[in-house]
């Protein structure tokens, strides 16, 4: 199906009314606002004041979120050592994005005045536990710096030069007392202290002899005390001591007060994303073309939503003049496209390559199909299939995530799916194959592997045939038979020419006829012709015939693709050798260890940690395989993308979703 049909809503109103006018385009969500065209006499409307007065509250707002994060986080420290007596706020688990009705968000602003007082109260905080905070480390400098002093039982300031005498107060390295020691000899008065690694030194000497106990000293890598501390240096550590326990129990304080603060969290969150609409309705504004009096707004509506539009604006109090047309020559309209509950999520995968151009065909309903098909094959285990599907399940049961959230989690549930299917044809259970479980199954991929990679090749083959399929029938839909016969007809002829002609030779088991062998070149060769038309179609003189040789170049290129299929191949038989080792290791270790119980936990905790780790590398091997494939192999035959994605006001908010459109108008 193509992507939706859009519409172009042109409208002139008055200018004391266009707020009002936006709310209502807000309240529908079907409207995305684009600038009006500036024409003689119209400016654009100026709200950047206003926007920066947004810009600031969401900064204030930012500062509430990362300090309140980052208290959590030694808060949770705190009470697990029962530092602090506080019960942080519990949410539910996996908790969903929570709604409000459209009545309720436009009663937002009353928060404000709540949340913005425990701003300024968190403001305060943070100060007092920066200013703590550098208390902290001024006090634990003071007692490193001092550490090596400990020993010295004389006041620091005592440590002075008299007129005749040198007084010197440092360190030297362990491994060189010896070398200082040397400095008694020159008349040196030497007190050493042990400090570990250092030792500490107070060397007394007449100033006559300064030169030579330098140079002793110098050889001894003596560094001198130069802190400047009062005081007999342990007294100075163990007030130093007192005072850091008392500031970390002043911070633990700090701390209970800031995180009593939880409560306001969703509030704030409330706020932001009311702030984040109210900034997108004033650069709406902003797009406006207007005089002292009037406005022009255009914007973009989906065809299935005009009638809803019209309506709403019909039945509006306000003074308008509008039209809802079809969009005109030069015009771009966004990409909007609606598919149902299956493949809506893999709107996503396509989304991440390019969305579609607009009036391009709606590729996501085959982008599902395939990457259902071949998520499954990669990861190809019924158990670890079963495992995703639980996991996921609990996740979308639990948060129940509104339209267009969770698509992620959606495609791996369905990803399990495929993987238990596969897993059952495959015979793989946990690693296990069903040979060894006496359970049918198609083959095993590890003893037949020839086998798993002629079908992934043979996936391959469907899906790059397919996707030529799309593009033959766009090209016909856009009246060039010849290209869509030349360019993509070809490849069918020499596709199914090359499988009767060479299908004999591979397999033995069928006696086939010669003729179909003879009917097999023919089809080889009309395909080959068709292809060097296509090359030559489009071109004149002398690059006619370039042209028509160079397209042969395309059949090297088919085949490059087609051999990134054995990925799928690849990816399946990694992941049933992987948790086949882990079974392997498991049973080994079990076997190993004498007691059998302890036997049995290893291997069961080999085999947690074994399986778990291969689903988890698996399953994104599979997520980032599966979507090369569609966006090199699949994509590179009939999709071209380039679109921008449909955006209507109010899509903008990050933590809450509106559900219901009532709001007085």
């Amino acid at each position: 199906m193509p992507v939706v049909e859009m519409r172009k809503l042109v409208l002139i109103g008055n200018s004391s009314e266009r707020e009002r006018l936006i709310k209502i385009l807000h309240t529908e969500e079907c409207v995305e606002i684009v600038a009006a065209p500036k024409t003689e006499g119209t400016r654009y409307a100026d709200k950047q004041s206003a926007l920066e007065v947004y810009g600031a509250k969401k900064a204030k707002l930012d500062f509430m979120f990362d300090f309140l994060k980052s208290c959590q986080i030694e808060a949770q420290a705190l009470i697990k050592a029962k530092k602090i007596n506080y019960k942080p706020v519990k949410k539910p688990f996996l908790a969903g994005k929570p709604s409000l009705t459209m009545e309720e968000f436009y009663e937002t602003p009353k928060l404000e005045a709540e949340v913005f007082n425990a701003y300024k109260r968190l403001t305060r905080l943070s100060e007092s536990l920066l200013k703590n905070k550098s208390e902290e480390i001024r006090l634990k400098n003071t007692i490193s710096q001092l550490q090596p002093y400990k020993e010295v039982d004389a006041k620091l300031e005592s440590f002075k030069d008299t007129k005749n005498v040198s007084v010197l107060l440092g360190t030297v390295p362990s491994s060189k007392k010896v070398v200082a020691e040397k400095a008694e000899e020159a008349g040196a008065y030497m007190l050493f202290y042990d400090a570990g690694v250092n030792c500490t030194v107070v060397c007394i000497f007449l100033k006559d002899n300064h030169d030579e106990i330098a140079k002793i000293l110098s050889d001894a890598e003596f560094s001198a005390c130069t802190l400047n501390y009062t005081g007999v240096p342990k007294d100075v550590i163990a007030e130093s001591e007192k005072l850091l326990a008392e500031n970390t129990a002043m911070r633990e304080k700090l701390i209970e007060q800031i995180i009593s603060f939880e409560f306001v969290l969703d509030d704030c969150k409330r706020l932001y994303d009311y702030y984040l609409i109210e900034e997108r309705k004033l650069e709406c504004e902003q797009n406006t073309s207007c005089t002292e009096t009037s406005y022009i707004l255009e914007a973009w509506v989906p065809l299935d939503k005009t009638e809803k539009l019209d309506k709403a604006l019909s039945e509006s109090p306000l003074a308008l003049m509008y039209e809802i047309r079809e969009p005109v020559e030069g015009e771009k309209p966004p990409t909007y496209v609606e598919d149902n509950t299956v493949v809506e999520p893999y709107q996503t995968v396509t989304n991440m390559f390019s969305a579609p151009a607009y009036r391009e065909i709606d590729p996501n309903p085959f982008v599902a199909f395939f990457f259902f098909l071949f998520f499954g094959m990669m990861l190809a285990d019924a158990g670890y299939g079963l495992i995703l599907m639980i996991l996921t399940g609990i996740v979308l049961i639990k948060q129940r995530p509104p339209k267009g959230q969770a698509s992620l989690i959606k495609i791996v549930f369905m990803g399990g799916i495929s993987t238990v299917i596969w897993g059952v044809i495959f015979g793989s259970y946990f690693g296990y194959s069903a040979t060894d479980l006496g359970i049918w199954c198609w083959f095993n991929p590890i003893e037949e592997p020839m086998n798993m990679l002629f079908l992934s090749l043979g996936m391959g083959v469907f899906q790059m045939c397919f996707g030529l399929g799309i593009n033959m029938i766009a090209m016909f839909k856009q009246k060039k038979p010849l290209d869509a016969i030349s360019g993509t007809l070809s490849w069918y002829f020499m596709i199914i020419g090359l499988a009767l002609a060479f299908g004999s030779s591979l397999i033995k088991a069928i006696a086939i006829p010669a003729w179909v062998k003879t009917v097999g070149y023919v089809l080889l060769g009309v395909g080959v012709a068709l292809l060097m038309l296509s090359g030559a179609l489009h071109k004149k003189g002398a690059s006619r015939v370039t042209g028509a040789f160079a397209s042969l170049y395309d059949i090297i290129n088919f085949f490059s693709d087609l051999m990134s299929y054995t990925r799928i191949f690849g990816l399946g038989l990694a992941s049933a050798v992987i948790g086949m080792v882990f079974n392997e290791i498991g049973a080994l270790m079990m076997n190993m260890i004498p007691v059998k119980a302890i036997g049995v936990v290893v291997a069961a905790i080999v085999f947690l940690i074994g399986h778990v780790f291969n689903i988890g590398i698996n399953a994104l091997g599979a997520y980032v395989h599966n979507s090369r494939l569609q966006f090199v192999e699949f994509f590179g035959k009939f999709y071209t993308g380039g679109g921008r994605l449909f955006r209507p006001l109010g899509c903008e908010m990050k933590y809450y979703y509106i559900h219901n459109q009532e709001v007085k108008k």
